[in-house]
């Protein structure tokens, strides 16, 4: 079951203490000390207020009310209440008040920095870790809003919770302290600081469930945009671009209006809080010195107190109020946080061995919901065979790659390699042994080198399999006359080269990986035939090397394969080599025939 983030100040600290553990409590303990220490320091303050004007009296704290334990404090260590004395405790007191204060300053610091690194591991971790079904059912909008601007919103949210801490545990020092000095008066200011809070609380309430639903416009923000850059040559060439960015701003006019919302709300309480305040105070003492008969030196520790209290109140709620605008970040990187649990792989420590004999598919069924792609697959693959998958769009060749690679898991049936199912063993041991080519290269904006090796260190061993790998896929000269050679960047998705250069980069890539299978899904249908060809003649060289699987519309591509498998409807309809498949399949022949290669 998915676990929910409590919107409540206990749920909030459980969240941020799942990240900074102890060192939470830590902080909280020495605001704690930090508080009593003003707290008291400021009592001092009325026995040197009454030296002025007697000094003989110092020692009595009958104005400090219940505090006067501070003063009585001294004749038990033996030390004479004095002006010098109450001075030398003040200095000491804000002198050890000020040191506590820059270490709980320095631990906020470090506590920041503990909880992005966290949160960033903890994002990348799951991130890694979820498995590619779970990553097909999540939103992509969802999951890079989540991962870039709710971080830095979390980040807000943490320094803003945690000076609401802080200044919560002072407040609360401070009420400690002035029940102390005058229960009575404490109590009517209480009572007070509540009421004026209650009248605050729908106001609190309106601006977290904005910030939760700035966070849900966030999301659809992003996916809008990344669809936006996916698809930004068809909308320029259609002219569809207005429509769609009427769309993006209709988001952004919705999370300004909410924005607006908020911003609203923080402006009545900022200007109402401080007259709400005196007006608190004022009723107070005049209830405590017409009716109760309270003395004024203990109403003015407590008021001095208080006021402090007050004040603090009027930080907390700031503050409260602006961690809630953030509170919706919270909830939107916790949920994505449990969704990717939720589809977390299924994965064990033991490393899968390398891949030695063959692979087997037996009654294999798998569907996408109640739809079924493949239905009771029976196949063999051996070591150094190239099988080639052929069948129209949605016949379950794509599906198929996918099991092999270990990306899904069949519904039912088995998946073997050499007698062992890769989901009984570490998965990415398993896929190690996998080189994957699809029919949009993947090209990283970076050198030619850093794209083949996957940022491996230019040693001279790298270095020199390296250009071995190119000349397997001939491309060793291309590069080689290149004005920076293997450090020559390719551009963003490779666009300072040809599509046939891009694809025999990401072939190199997966041969420089070492592998043991190589999967060609559609790795020449979107190349002219003169590349093609090209193409062609490197997976031809390897052919025998590797344990090819090639999925392919266009079967020039797959002529040469030792099996050729025909799916019709998620089933093997045939099976056998190029001509023996022409001539025991009638569909087989027609797709040739369609495609003038008889």
């Amino acid at each position: 079951m998915k676990k929910q983030l409590k919107h409540t100040p206990l749920g909030y600290f459980s969240y941020f203490y799942s990240y900074m553990g102890n060192k939470l409590i830590f902080n909280v303990v020495l605001a704690v000390i930090l508080g009593l220490l003003d707290g008291i320091g400021l009592a001092l303050f009325i026995p040197l207020l009454q030296f002025v004007n007697d000094a003989s009296s110092i020692g009595s704290g009958e104005s400090m009310g219940g505090m006067a334990f501070i003063l009585k404090s001294f004749a038990q260590v033996g030390v004479p209440v004095t002006l010098s004395s109450v001075l030398t405790l003040m200095v000491i007191i804000f002198t050890v008040k000020g040191l506590l204060n820059y270490w709980l300053s320095m631990e906020q610091i470090d506590l920041r920095q503990k909880y992005m690194v966290k949160l960033r591991q903890r994002q990348i971790n799951q991130l890694q870790a979820l498995s590619y079904q779970g990553f097909l059912k999540l939103d992509a909008g969802r999951i890079q809003n989540a991962i870039t601007a709710e971080v830095g919103k979390n980040l807000q949210a943490m320094i803003q919770f945690l000076g609401t801490t802080k200044s919560l545990i002072i407040l609360i020092s401070y009420i400690v302290l002035a029940f102390l000095a005058n229960w009575q008066f404490a109590i009517f200011i209480l009572v007070g600081g509540y009421l004026s809070n209650f009248l605050y609380r729908r106001i609190v309430e309106s601006v977290k469930t904005s910030s939760i639903e700035i966070s849900r416009r966030g999301n659809l923000f992003n996916g809008f945009m990344i669809q936006c850059i996916h698809h930004f040559k068809y909308l320029k060439a259609t002219s569809y671009f207005t429509r769609y960015a009427n769309k993006l701003l209709n988001v952004i006019n919705e999370v300004e209006g909410l924005n607006r919302k908020i911003g609203k709300s923080q402006a009545i309480t900022s200007s109402s809080r401080e007259p709400v305040i005196i007006f608190i105070v004022a009723v107070v003492i005049l209830l405590q010195t017409n009716y109760l008969g309270a003395s004024l030196g203990s109403i003015l520790l407590s008021l001095l107190l208080f006021y402090r209290a007050l004040n603090g109140l009027v930080v907390v709620q700031n503050s409260w109020q602006s961690f809630m605008q953030n509170v919706g970040a919270l909830q939107s990187v916790a949920d994505l946080s449990e969704s990717m649990k939720q589809y977390r792989e299924r994965d064990n420590k033991e490393t899968f061995p390398t891949f030695q004999t063959q692979i087997v598919l037996e009654k294999l069924n798998f569907s996408y919901g109640d739809k079924l792609v493949l239905r009771n697959i029976d196949l063999i693959l051996h070591k150094n065979e190239t099988i080639a998958f052929v069948g129209e769009s949605g016949s379950g060749k794509s599906t198929l790659a996918n099991i092999i690679c270990a990306l899904i898991v069949p519904q039912s049936g088995k998946l073997w390699v050499d007698g062992k199912s890769p989901f009984d063993f570490h998965l990415d041991s398993y896929r190690e042994q996998i080189g994957y080519i699809t029919q949009e290269p993947i090209i990283f904006s970076d050198t030619v080198f850093n794209n083949v090796t996957f940022w491996s260190e230019p040693s001279v061993e790298n270095v020199s399999r390296f250009w071995q790998i190119l000349e397997k896929v001939a491309m060793k000269e291309f590069v080689t006359n290149m004005a920076n050679q293997e450090n020559t960047l390719l551009g963003d998705n490779g666009m300072l080269i040809s599509g046939g250069q891009k694809q025999r980069i990401s072939i190199a890539r997966e041969l420089y990986k070492n592998v043991e299978i190589l999967i060609m899904d559609e790795a020449t249908s979107a190349l002219d035939s003169e590349t093609e060809n090209y193409i062609q003649e490197s997976i031809n060289k390897l052919k025998g090397e590797y344990t090819m699987i090639i999925i392919a519309h266009r079967l020039s591509t797959i002529k040469h394969a030792d099996r050729i498998y025909l799916l019709e409807d998620g089933k093997i309809s045939g099976q056998g080599n190029f001509d023996e498949l022409v001539q025991s399949s009638n569909r087989f022949h027609r797709m040739v025939s369609l495609q003038n290669m008889s």
